[in-house]
């Protein structure tokens, strides 16, 4: 597995949904992708969270039963987008301004553009010296 690349969660409820965005990314992006239920990041320790370099999580209509998953997040510093199917979260989630919100079914470069803009930059490997 190649660390240098960055690593995207798709927390997503619907599988073929998350495949979906996986496809759309990889097909914009060299990137590694994992793909799981919102809940189960609720079971990932810090260190793991720490190795995110974007998760875009799915929001139900009722954000605030994941408003805890959101603070725990946003405080291991994962940078996120948001993901969701209704119009109920057009300008974003209360209490979450500047995190951008991509609408379900996905436009592939709305998304993609998306992803880029907030994804961790990660130091490069350092470049091969060739000698003369």
């Amino acid at each position: 597995m190649d660390h240098f690349l960055p690593h995207i969660v798709i927390a997503e409820r619907e599988f073929l949904i998350a495949l979906d965005a996986e496809y759309l990314i990889k097909a914009a992006l060299d990137c590694r992708i994992t793909l799981l239920r919102p809940e189960q990041l609720d079971q990932w320790d810090d260190a793991a969270l720490a190795q995110i370099d974007l998760c875009l999580l799915d929001v139900p209509l009722e954000a605030r039963r994941i408003m805890p998953r959101i603070e725990r997040l946003m405080a291991a510093g994962v940078p996120l987008v948001f993901t969701t199917i209704t119009d109920s979260h057009p300008d974003g989630i209360a209490g979450f301004p500047g995190i951008s919100v991509a609408r379900k079914p996905f436009d592939g470069e709305a998304l993609a553009g998306l992803v880029r803009g907030r994804l961790r930059q990660k130091p490069q490997p350092p470049a091969e010296e060739t000698q003369n």
